[in-house]
């Protein structure tokens, strides 16, 4: 179980990447600057609850995964082309069946519930946005309910 957990933290830094590599470089769409940042973050803050896990289980984990740190910016580069409506239908694609895995995943978690909890819902929440996004509705407020969500937990954590 604690394997789901690292292969998770290696996705957020994969996210990450991916995101960064989009706000560094996505030109169709001005305002997916701040939608770009929003989802960096919550991979960030997703990343740093896992690490907490993963350290109390003695887990090592890498923050600077070349090996995900290079997917996410090549997989970005593949799509960084796309035109907006494009780009989020395939990140809707692209993503859905993770939603599902995750979810899959917390429902399955016999240890470490809120640590599954979190990666299914953080997904969850990225998936929602781009979702959103697609019918043409900012889906940044759902990423922000997530983050606004976990920040308490760190804060009263």
């Amino acid at each position: 179980m604690i394997e789901r957990i690292q292969n998770a933290y290696d996705g957020e830094i994969y996210g990450i990447s991916f995101f960064s590599y989009l706000d560094n470089n996505y030109q169709f769409k001005a305002s997916s600057k701040t939608l770009w940042k929003t989802l960096i973050q919550v991979e960030t803050l997703t990343a740093n609850l896992l690490e907490n896990t993963l350290a109390e289980h003695q887990f090592e984990y890498d923050c600077n995964n070349g090996a995900m740190i290079n997917k996410g910016n090549s997989d970005a580069q593949k799509w960084c082309h796309l035109p907006w409506a494009e780009l989020v239908d395939t990140l809707v694609n692209w993503v859905e069946p993770y939603e599902k895995k995750y979810r899959d995943w917390a429902d399955e978690a016999r240890i470490e519930t809120d640590s599954f909890r979190l990666i299914a819902e953080h997904e969850t929440a990225i998936y929602e946005c781009f979702k959103a996004e697609k019918v043409g509705i900012s889906g940044e407020m759902i990423l922000l309910d997530f983050i606004n969500k976990y920040q308490a937990k760190v804060q009263n954590g």
